[in-house]
């Protein structure tokens, strides 16, 4: 009788261990669960089949000893498909045409480990009714990198409906986490970078600026910034945070330049400031005239930039003809610009030709009382192809209310341009 206790005593033994073992690989359907496996973290990633290019990654990066602790770790780690296809995108190609992750350098194969860790809490991700556990919440988590380099991104983790994304990745959530001793193993199907990617200019503060004007310069990816430049001309700024730049206006800018912005991570796409031709800043660059109404050339009355502005008394129908002195072509520009402040409610209309009676060449604007409102209007809404050639030299502004406006109606003008 004795005897066959012990028989099945060892049956059951080598069950539990065979089941031990499967449950380390994710080949097994649901390795989550209220019992808790008696394994590491870390020697759950020794043990999973699927993440053997993580493994000999933290091997060569020498960060064993690091990892192999008994604090509290959840990681995120690519499966060996998708770490194979990052090797391949990445260029690390040996000469058979296999990735080879011993081709990575070791500095950078040390940060993209780190990179996948968060050390000191163990966070599973698939909910079990009834079992209090440290769930993985929505939010931004700081990596064993992030510790190392701060000016890493943080790790950007979205759990909703039972799905986990981890900077853009896709996963089940429930039953799927790998569970530990000391933490969680969550499988993913991507790699994580949180190398900051090139600078992104998304707005500037001002649309003109001024020689000596400090500007504002809004975007994504500003760290570890080299320069800020206006054209060829570097500005002297401030990098105040990542999503924000402070920026002085060279004293060589004219009218209009590309600003960019250069990282140690990359350089910005170009964001235009200003205009590539001004026919109205403090004065006119020609000669005009205008009637039904007064008009005051170099007003100080009311200023959107610079010293001076238009003055129109805007009686209804009346207008405003402005001639430059330089020949100007559709092609070479996208926007008529300019800043106006109507004292009254209005509508204007606006061409690029001489044809002062032709609004079927021009295109309306509804201005806001009481304000500048900065105007951009495309070229293409000003009918270019009825004009010979796209020449132009002039600019028309005729009030277009309806007549609903008072005789002590006023508009000014100012910055009036072309980008």
């Amino acid at each position: 009788m004795k005897n066959i206790y012990n028989k099945v005593k060892h049956i059951a033994v080598c069950v539990f261990l065979v089941v031990a073992a499967s449950s380390c690989d994710n080949d097994i359907p649901d390795i989550g669960g209220a019992q808790q496996n008696y394994n590491t973290a870390y020697g759950l990633l020794l043990a999973n089949s699927n993440l053997t290019t993580f493994v000999k990654a933290i091997e060569l990066a020498g960060l064993e000893s690091t990892l192999n602790t008994a604090d509290d770790y959840t990681y995120f780690v690519p499966n060996d498909a998708t770490f194979s296809t990052y090797l391949v995108d990445n260029g690390y190609v040996n000469d058979l045409g296999y990735p080879d992750i011993n081709l990575v350098p070791v500095d950078d194969l040390k940060q993209l480990v780190l990179s996948h860790v968060v050390k000191g809490v163990k966070k599973r991700v698939g909910q079990l009714e009834g079992v209090e556990a440290d769930y993985l919440t929505t939010g931004d988590y700081a990596t064993m990198a992030n510790a190392v380099n701060p000016d890493l991104y943080l790790l950007s983790i979205n759990v909703t409906n039972g799905v986990l994304k981890v900077n853009g990745s896709d996963k089940e959530a429930p039953g799927l986490d790998y569970y530990a001793t000391n933490g969680f193993v969550n499988v993913l199907s991507n790699v994580i970078e949180l190398t900051p990617p090139a600078p992104v200019i998304t707005s500037l503060s001002q649309v003109l600026a001024s020689a000596g004007d400090v500007i504002t310069i809004t975007g994504q990816n500003f760290v570890k910034v080299k320069s800020v430049k206006f054209g060829s001309t570097e500005a002297t700024f401030t990098a105040v945070s990542k999503t924000e730049i402070k920026a002085t206006v060279p004293a060589d800018f004219d009218s209009y330049a590309l600003i960019v912005v250069e990282t140690e991570f990359g350089v910005s796409a170009a964001s235009s400031i200003g205009l590539k031709y001004l026919l109205y800043e403090d004065s006119l660059k020609g000669w005009g005239w205008g009637w039904g109404g007064d008009i005051t050339w170099e007003s100080t009355e009311n200023v959107s930039r610079g010293t001076h502005a238009i003055k129109k008394v805007a009686e209804s129908w009346s207008g405003l003809f402005m001639h430059s002195d330089l020949a100007l072509n559709t092609a070479d520009y996208q926007f008529v610009k300019m800043s106006i402040f109507p004292t009254e409610s209005t509508k204007i209309m606006v061409t690029i030709n001489s044809d002062t009676g032709d609004s079927s060449k021009g295109t309306t604007v509804t201005l806001i009382p009481g304000q500048w409102n900065n105007i951009s209007i495309p070229i293409s809404d000003l009918h270019p192809d009825l004009i010979p050639g796209g020449n132009f030299d002039s600019v028309f502004i005729q009030e277009f209310s309806g007549g609903t406006i008072t005789p002590s109606s006023i508009i000014y003008i100012d910055d009036l341009g072309f980008l």
